[in-house]
């Protein structure tokens, strides 16, 4: 937790509990993720929030018009203007002066996504007015000159790209390398035993390798192809919220890990209530749709767990959670 409250706080968009003791904040963390179950009728037992430390958020979004380049203020397209923010780690705090300094040569708007990869910082600018030309090229091209810069993307035209990178800046990825680490280990802690599983929205494999790793044979599905090619004959491209699996294609499988996204997993839970035995696991960031999602498998027979929130949006109102879930046969 901050010492002090950010400088932006109640002008930029971004937090909004900062203003809390660290009791009040987990207390109010706790009871939002309490009340999305109680919204569907389900009590659920709750174990302690983990919190993630600040500056270690590891990707971001910033508007810019004008020549200005910040976060939106709440609800609103104004932009509010900043120097760093306390949640992000140093190296993109340390970019925004440069990347100041090309919008307000661009002067013109849109987004920045700007994601700290293992090769470095990948920047995606969206440019809601301009178009690709010789003078913007070459102003994004002297971006190279900064080796901590590892890609440069413009309108997805592709600037420049050194070492060996997949993904996007504003793909999905954990917030922070710590959140993530926290999650990863609650899911092999709870995966202890499995013999065979299907990890299923599994990206470019969070929770697909680590498992892998442990020598537990492991298959990821989901429907972006580019992410699940990092998982080589171990990945699947699969539309699950079009295709989910069938209750027959999880034969033999003992544990099934999902991470959806915010939309939740709603046609895929509808076919796992049909599944005799075994565990789920459930990664969530949403607790409204994962509230909507357990009460499908609880009413399937499938018996819940207490929940582990884990605190990947710092002094959002946001909040992940990873559930477990078993039916025996």
């Amino acid at each position: 937790m901050l010492k002090e409250k950010c400088l932006y706080f109640n002008r930029c968009g971004g937090c909004v509990w900062q203003d809390l003791s660290e009791a009040e904040y987990i207390q109010k963390k706790s009871d939002f993720v309490r009340y999305c179950f109680r919204d569907v009728g389900v009590d659920i037992e709750l174990n302690p929030l983990i919190l993630i430390p600040t500056g270690t958020r590891r990707r971001a979004s910033f508007s810019f018009a004008r020549g200005h380049l910040g976060f939106n203020e709440a609800k609103s397209h104004q932009i509010v203007e900043i120097e760093s923010c306390p949640l992000l780690v140093p190296q993109i705090n340390a970019l925004l002066p440069i990347l100041r300094s090309i919008i307000q040569k661009l002067n013109t708007l849109g987004d920045v996504f700007v994601a700290l990869t293992d090769v470095g910082l990948d920047i995606h600018i969206c440019d809601k007015l301009g178009m690709p030309n010789l003078e913007r090229l070459e102003l994004l091209t002297g971006l190279n000159q900064y080796p901590e810069i590892a890609r440069v993307v413009y309108n997805d035209t592709p600037i420049f790209e050194r070492g060996l990178y997949g993904g996007s800046a504003d793909n999905f990825s954990q917030p922070s390398l710590e959140g993530e680490k926290a999650l990863v280990q609650l899911v092999l802690t709870a995966a202890q035993g499995a013999k065979k599983v299907v990890d299923l929205f599994c990206g470019s494999g969070t929770f697909t390798r680590p498992l892998l790793d442990k020598g537990i044979l492991t298959t990821g599905y989901d429907n972006v192809s580019d992410a699940v090619a990092w998982l080589g004959p171990n990945g699947v491209v699969r539309d699950l919220f079009r295709r989910p699996l069938l209750a027959e294609e999880l034969q033999g499988i003992d544990l099934i890990v999902m991470d959806p996204p915010r939309a939740g997993a709603l046609a895929q839970c509808q076919q796992l209530v049909e599944v005799g035995f075994g565990k789920i696991i459930m990664v969530s960031c949403n607790p409204k749709t994962a509230a909507r999602d357990i009460k499908i498998l609880m009413n399937g027979g499938w018996k819940l767990f207490p929940i582990t929130p884990v605190d990947q949006f710092t002094y959002s109102n946001h909040v992940e959670l990873v559930t477990v879930l078993e039916k025996r046969k």
